[in-house]
């Protein structure tokens, strides 16, 4: 399954849910502000987690975990994750899959095959933009995107949909022809993420100037419908 990481305790990344956090390596997407650029670009600079590590860790909590979450990078490119999902369900555990939405056919047999509680997802431009602002070279991925969400919402999947907000990518139009098309998609609550100022993918973009908090909450007001922000911490910091 090519996991590159574990988070061993969370409270944040799964709603309501006591949960870890595994990290899958590559991803299909390039995104200038992925504040995990070595899973995404080098994976194989970080040491590999065996299955048998990972299940053994699963068993020993199990009682004290609810959840696992399953991050990247981005899982849905690796052909071992229907088993995958599989062997963590049938360990009692809840799953959340952190997704980019880009193989939605791999969702939805995830789904149909019992292993999908919630999905997390993240919008990152409008439609229009989006390819350009992923740098990939999938010319129907907004359609790929839209394809994900509506099938989480109309199978009564919980969903985070979320975006990483940088100025320089977003701009106030932006946001409203974002929250105009997840509002014809039937999503509701939708959170702008504050821009993590570390190791990113774009070199110096940590460096230029983007939304202050006050900025993001005043437009999340704006956008209206359920707009959220979540701060630097994980927590939000406005919830409509």
């Amino acid at each position: 399954m090519d996991i590159r990481g574990l988070t061993k305790f969370t409270l944040i990344d799964f709603p309501g849910k006591i949960s870890c956090i595994l990290y899958a390596g590559g991803c299909n997407f390039r995104c200038p502000y992925c504040h995990n650029p070595h899973l995404v670009i080098d994976p194989e600079s970080q040491p590999e987690l065996s299955e048998n590590f990972i299940f053994d860790f699963l068993k020993r909590r199990s009682g004290k975990l609810e959840g696992v979450v399953i991050s990247g990078g981005e899982p849905s490119l690796r052909d071992a994750l229907i088993d995958f999902t599989r062997k963590i369900k049938d360990m009692g555990y809840l799953i959340k899959l952190d997704t980019n939405g880009s193989n939605p056919d791999v969702i939805f047999s995830i789904h149909k095959n019992g292993c999908l509680d919630a999905l997390g997802l993240d919008y990152k431009a409008p439609a229009s933009g989006y390819m350009e602002l992923v740098r990939t070279n999938i010319t129907d991925i907004a359609e790929r995107v839209r394809k994900t969400i509506s099938y989480a919402i109309d199978n009564n999947i919980l969903v985070d949909v979320r975006t990483t907000v940088h100025r320089k990518f977003h701009s106030p139009e932006n946001l409203l022809e974002m929250r105009n098309e997840l509002n014809s998609l039937g999503v509701s609550a939708w959170t702008l993420q504050q821009f993590h100022a570390a190791e990113v993918i774009e070199d110096g973009l940590e460096g230029e100037p983007t939304y202050s908090d006050t900025e993001l909450i005043e437009l999340a007001q704006e956008l209206g419908n359920h707009t959220r922000v979540r701060g630097l911490k994980g927590s939000f910091i406005f919830n409509s």
